[in-house]
Formats: C-alpha cells, sequence, structure tokens
C-alpha cells in the first residue's frame, strides 16, 4: 500500500510499542513527536496538539503511556530499557518526567476493546438537563463466499471473523477459516468454506439485530446440520445457576444495550465471551472463536446467554456440539422442542442461585 510518508524499519525483532518508540525518535526531525497507536481512531487534532504542548520528558493522558508525547530527552532511557529487555512502556514512564493530560474518555476507545462497542450521543434528560451518553454501536456486516454477499447482519464491530464462522457452522456451511475481503472493504467478511452452493444461499436474507431467521420464510428452512449431541457431561445445578453471574459484560455496563454470550469449562471457569447487540450475533462470535481454537465439538463446555432463550440459540448451541445453553430468561416453546430432539441440556431463569431445567434434566446433580 502506498503512503503519503516515510515508514522506518525499527531493526529488531521486538514487537512492543517501546521498540517502535525508539525508532521513531531517532528518525523524527522534531524535538518532540506524537505516537498514535493505530488502534485508537477517535483521537482528535486538538488532543494530540494538548499532548505535544504539555511536554516534559513524556505528556500522557490518563489511561497511559499511548498515544502520547515523548521528546527526544526521553530516548536514552528508552534505548536503555529496550536493550535490556525491558519492553513494559508504563515501567519506563517512572524513571522519565511525565505530564498527565486528561482527556476525553470518547477519545480514547480503542477499536480492540470492548469500549469500542460504544458510542458517544447526546441526550436530553427531563427536566432539562443535556449531557453525553453511551449506546452501543450498531453496524451491518456483510458475509462474502467466494467474493459474492450471501447475508448481511447487523452486528456490533469487533470479532467480526468469529461472527461469520459461527454463522456458517449454524447454517452447515463447513467452515475452513474467515478473513479481511481482498478489497478490504469496511463491513464486511470473507468466508473460506469446503463447498458451497451458491444457489442453495441465494435469497439475499437480511438478518436483523433481533432475530436471527428473519427473511427465510418459514421455520421449516432451518434445518439444524448436526446430530444429537453427544456428551456424558454431568454439572451441579447449582454452578448453572451461578454462570449468568460469571458473565463479564463491560459494554453493556457502559450502556445497557448490548448482550452477552459466553462459553465455560466444566468447571464454570469462563472461556471465551463477547458482546453485541444481536443475542444470536453474541453467540455466533463464542461458536466463531472456539472454531478458531480448535475446540469442536463442545461435548465438554457450557454455553450461556443473557437473554431469552430462542430457537435460533439452541440451533447454533446443538451445531456446535455443546450438551448445555443456559440464559437468564424464559425459553421459546420450538426452542424447548428443538433442544430435546438435539440433546441439548436447556436451562433458563438462572439468577439468584435457582434455574429451571426445561429438557435433559439428566445432565445435572442437585446441589448439596
Amino acid at each position: 500500500m502506498r503512503l503519503p510518508f516515510d515508514v522506518v524499519d525499527d531493526e529488531t525483532e521486538v514487537r512492543a510499542p517501546l521498540a517502535g518508540i525508539v525508532a521513531g525518535l531517532r528518525a523524527a526531525p522534531s524535538d518532540v513527536s506524537v505516537v498514535v497507536p493505530v488502534d485508537c481512531p477517535s483521537l482528535t487534532r486538538d488532543a494530540l496538539i494538548r499532548l505535544a504542548a504539555a511536554c516534559r520528558d513524556v505528556a500522557v493522558p490518563q489511561t497511559g503511556p499511548l498515544p502520547g508525547a515523548y521528546r527526544r530527552t526521553a530516548l536514552p532511557v528508552l534505548e536503555r530499557r529496550l536493550a535490556a529487555g525491558e519492553l513494559k512502556l508504563r515501567d519506563a514512564l517512572g524513571e522519565l518526567d511525565v505530564a498527565i493530560v486528561q482527556l476525553p474518555e470518547d477519545e480514547l476507545v480503542n477499536v480492540n476493546a470492548p469500549p469500542y462497542a460504544t458510542a458517544s450521543v447526546d441526550v436530553v434528560r427531563h427536566p432539562g438537563a443535556r449531557e453525553r451518553d453511551l449506546v452501543a454501536v450498531e453496524e451491518p456486516l456483510e458475509i462474502r463466499i467466494g467474493g459474492e454477499p450471501v447475508a448481511i447482519t447487523m452486528r456490533t464491530p469487533g470479532h467480526d471473523e468469529e461472527l461469520a464462522l459461527g454463522f456458517a457452522v449454524g447454517e452447515g456451511l463447513d467452515p475452513v477459516g474467515a478473513r479481511l475481503p481482498a478489497d478490504l472493504a469496511a463491513n464486511t467478511v470473507e468466508l473460506d468454506v469446503r463447498a458451497f452452493d451458491p444457489e442453495r444461499l441465494r435469497r439475499h436474507f437480511y438478518t436483523s439485530s433481533s432475530c436471527g431467521v428473519c427473511g427465510k420464510g418459514a421455520l421449516a428452512a432451518v434445518a439444524v446440520q448436526a446430530p444429537p449431541v453427544d456428551s456424558s457431561l454431568t454439572v451441579d445445578a447449582g454452578l448453572l445457576a451461578s454462570l449468568p453471574d460469571r458473565l463479564r459484560q463491560p459494554a453493556f455496563e457502559l450502556t445497557g444495550g448490548l448482550h452477552a454470550a459466553s462459553l465455560f469449562d466444566a468447571r464454570g471457569e469462563p472461556l471465551c465471551v463477547r458482546e453485541d447487540v444481536g443475542r444470536h450475533n453474541a453467540l455466533d462470535k463464542v461458536v466463531g472463536w472456539a472454531f478458531r481454537a480448535g475446540r469442536f465439538p463442545l461435548r465438554d463446555n457450557l454455553l450461556a446467554v443473557s437473554g431469552r432463550l430462542s430457537f435460533e440459540l439452541v440451533q447454533k448451541a446443538a451445531t456446535a456440539g455443546a450438551p448445555f445453553l443456559v440464559g437468564v430468561g424464559a425459553p421459546s416453546s420450538l426452542a424447548v422442542e428443538l433442544a430435546e430432539a438435539q440433546g441439548v441440556t436447556l436451562c433458563g431463569w438462572a439468577r439468584r442461585g435457582r434455574v429451571s431445567v426445561y429438557t435433559h434434566a439428566e445432565r445435572i446433580t442437585p446441589t448439596t
């Protein structure tokens, strides 16, 4: 990619921000350099100017060493620590004269962290107070196979490859992997599958953020592409009741507008948690993570979701081979029917130490 600036090789195998800052300070024509990580896209011109103006040896925001302004006077300390393998930039600041610049939190969001799931908007709280509020981000994602779009889903950006893989597992597409498309189109992900019949999925259906099967026409079109779950796992009822409390939801705490799904091991230890505006998207991301991690089938794991238990969520659990699906809300009638047929232990109303078991209760041992 042709870039409108010089690219400097840091001439080291060390993959750490410290190495990049040292190389940048050595090459920079100015005394002060403003260092911006690529995963902080919301920084404003004013923020960069404030960091540069406040720089002593270093100027950083209240959140830590990056983004930040670094003066050439910091170079000897940074070079010495790099040569010694002491790579933590935050520790290096302890040897330097550092100014702290208070910057707006919404300018410091990291696209690789949960706060990117939020957006800052104006709100009027009657009887008249105007302030800023955080809401959940919702954007479309186009899923392609062989360069052709096969689905569009409204989702919270992040973990898009996992979402596409989870979608493919649930649709019985026999996925191999997922990646950014060759044209680097925004809000697009390319699925690689072993075999693909374009006519089978040439429906251009629209998956809304609240329903995983909208546009498919009829429930009869939703076929579970897997045999009944085969698992000998048994779990204590008290552990199942506690799963929602172990389901961390950092972006929900900021917005109140996101669902969450999580994968646990048999002891109830969380392995993966994902948040999204769509409950089915959150579960797809978890399933996609497990697929990439080589954990399929999930016969020794537990899945938990933050909302009600719908047909499509049971379908996704079944196709992933998961014997348990736990939710804080109620199941639908069709979800219960599918869970019974596919060998999934379906548990709802998991809260305050209690849980309701709707199917395959033989896998659950009573709490003593």
